[in-house]
């Protein structure tokens, strides 16, 4: 790398200019330039491999939103579901939908967390198991949707 500070290098209103070879690299939240070329993608370590597991099933991935939207609320960074509701571009009530998701007892919400993409098991269903309130009720209500979604596949 090359500074010229003085001379010919010398731009409008006191600028350097500097001449070689410069590569961003991202340090924590900004940007920096760093000498020399950049290095290849292949040879460089990734932190995180790519993803290998398979996909989700969309209501697992709405209970874990779901689960994160009441975090964020309950650690006040969001201030209610109005917000919630704002901030996604939905109705308040598409995000009661969601979050009543939180409703479920706990070894349904696990294995609704465990479903995998391709699964019969809908949002809707799920729906129909939340509005039981006796969590005896809800396992016997999911026990049926699991089991036709078993041998629907």
């Amino acid at each position: 790398m090359m500074i010229e500070p003085n001379g010919e290098g010398q731009g409008r209103g006191g600028t350097m200019v500097f001449r070689g070879s410069f590569h961003r690299v991202r340090r924590e939240r900004r940007i920096d330039l760093a000498e020399g070329t950049a290095p290849d993608p292949l040879e460089r370590p990734a932190a995180l491999g790519p993803w290998t597991g398979s996909r989700p099933a969309n209501v697992a991935a709405l209970l874990a939103l779901a689960h994160h939207v009441q975090h964020l609320i309950d650690a006040g960074r969001i201030a209610d579901r109005a917000e919630v509701a704002r901030r996604l571009n939905w109705t308040r009530a598409r995000v009661s939908q969601v979050m009543d998701l939180l409703l479920l007892a706990p070894d349904i919400q696990e294995a609704a967390l465990h479903l995998e993409a391709g699964t019969r098991v809908t949002e809707c269903a799920l729906r129909a198991v939340v509005r039981y309130q006796d969590w005896s009720e809800q396992r016997r209500v999911w026990e049926t949707i699991r089991l036709s979604a078993d041998g629907a596949e």
